[in-house]
């Protein structure tokens, strides 16, 4: 059985006025959440798209953009060498020479043998002009048998005649048989006179008919009117050839000494261009070979930087495109190159082509072979969503999070959102969010999911 005791008045009061000041602390404390809330900016934006040029990061070394092998192109040994690796070097330094003895005789011998066959020249021009003055008096007798030809031919026939006239007279009576004899005599020596002419005149003129000269292809534009020249040149053809062979031979010479020469002037390496000797293959007084390699040195003013890129944004890549990268050796550093070459080729293993970028190298910071990490740009470009990073109020992993939205009512509410990047201009959204809605930026911490926000009263 439960009792009830009645209190006495003065506990009454007491318990009454307990439970009012009560009451007023909690209500107090109300009050003053409220008007934290409405003091407190929970920055409030409103999301927008930017449309940012995504990059290719990358991985890479550094090289050489300009090398030059310097090599011999004389068999000897070194003589004297001007350079060490490390050194700087103009473009046409003298690195090294080499020995040159067995190239300064043989220049000598072959100086020799270019007078002496310029005196062979000089004898073959002298052969060709007695050839020339021979021709020529060949020509005189010839013209010479075919007048004495015509004037034995004259003789005779003038003989005929008188022997014809003696007949008929001796017939009449009016010479003796005596004289007539004695003009045939006269007319048998004139027929001698004139074979031997005639066969003089076809032995002179072998190597001087029109059948000889086109024996020898040299044509013949009017057979009754041929010029001198044609016979001289068809009769003086073994002088010609002579002097031919010996300005042939002189022309040898000449390019002997002038390759001894420069030989000899090759014998003094130098560099092709202006940078660092990167080796030096011999000491002095090796033996080098023609061919090989005795110093390398490389341009280091630019270098080459060689970075991997996956084939899957092989397509992205541009000529000439501005890229950003570090130097592990350098620290953080940030410098710049432009693209230079493409390779066409996809490296069947890594599923990967080269880039060559092209990179100014001042103070010879960047060496061959040092480590890098590059930033291409890429061509592709969409619209993306950054947000503040304040704007997260607790990561569930690396790649989702949570934020808070409102809604229409000016309430806020928990929103998951996907993560595609993050970088210093913000967190860049894949999934989650779209252009137009509003999320709180600042204080997310202090939020609770169903609060209002409560805007200022304007006064």
């Amino acid at each position: 059985m439960v009792r009830f005791y009645p209190l006495k008045t003065s506990n009454y009061y007491i318990i009454c006025i307990l439970c009012f000041f009560i009451s007023f602390e909690f209500c107090k404390k109300n009050k003053s959440s409220e008007e934290l809330k409405k003091e407190i900016d929970f920055g409030v934006i409103e999301v927008t798209a930017v449309e940012p040029v995504d990059e290719i990061l990358t991985l890479g070394s550094v090289s050489y953009l300009k090398k030059a092998e310097i090599t011999s192109k004389v068999l000897g040994r070194i003589e004297f060498y001007n350079k060490e690796e490390g050194q700087k070097v103009n473009a046409g330094d003298v690195l090294a020479k080499i020995e040159t003895l067995n190239l300064e005789i043989q220049l000598g011998k072959d100086k020799s043998s270019e007078v002496v066959q310029r005196k062979q020249v000089e004898l073959a021009n002298a052969k060709l002009l007695m050839a020339r003055q021979r021709v020529e008096r060949e020509l005189a007798n010839i013209r010479k048998a075919e007048a004495d030809v015509r004037d034995t031919k004259a003789v005779m026939e003038n003989l005929e005649r008188s022997v014809k006239n003696k007949k008929e007279l001796m017939e009449l009576g009016a010479v003796s048989e005596t004289e007539l004899k004695s003009i045939q005599t006269s007319l048998n020596s004139a027929e001698v006179a004139y074979f031997k002419a005639q066969k003089n005149l076809e032995n002179l003129v072998i190597g001087f008919r029109n059948k000889d000269l086109e024996n020898a292809g040299i044509k013949i534009n009017d057979s009754s009117n041929i010029d001198d020249e044609k016979f001289i040149y068809l009769n003086t053809a073994i002088e010609r050839a002579e002097l031919e062979m010996a300005k042939a031979n002189l022309e040898a010479i000449k390019k002997s000494v002038e390759s001894t020469e420069l030989l000899i002037k090759e014998s003094q390496l130098r560099s092709p261009l202006t940078g660092v000797v990167a080796t030096r293959a011999k000491e002095r007084g090796e033996a080098v070979k023609e061919g090989e390699p005795v110093y390398i040195v490389v341009d280091t003013s630019q270098v080459l930087m060689r970075f991997n890129v996956s084939e899957a944004d092989a397509s992205y890549l541009q000529n000439g495109t501005n890229v950003k990268f570090t130097v592990d050796a350098l620290g953080k550093d940030e410098m710049n190159g432009k693209i230079h070459i493409i390779s066409p080729i996809i490296d069947p293993q890594s599923r990967s082509l080269e880039v060559k970028v092209i990179a100014n190298n001042p103070n010879d910071r960047l060496r061959p072979g040092m480590f890098a990490r590059g930033r291409i740009p890429s061509l592709k470009r969409r619209k993306q969503i950054v947000i503040p990073t304040s704007s997260i109020l607790k990561k569930i992993n690396e790649k989702t999070a949570l934020i808070y939205k409102l809604n229409d009512q000016d309430m806020f509410f928990e929103k998951q959102i996907q993560i595609l990047k993050e970088s210093d201009e913000g967190i860049f959204i894949d999934t989650g969010l779209e252009e137009g809605e509003k999320i709180a930026s600042k204080n997310v911490n202090l939020i609770q999911e169903g609060d209002r926000l409560i805007k200022p009263r304007s006064k």
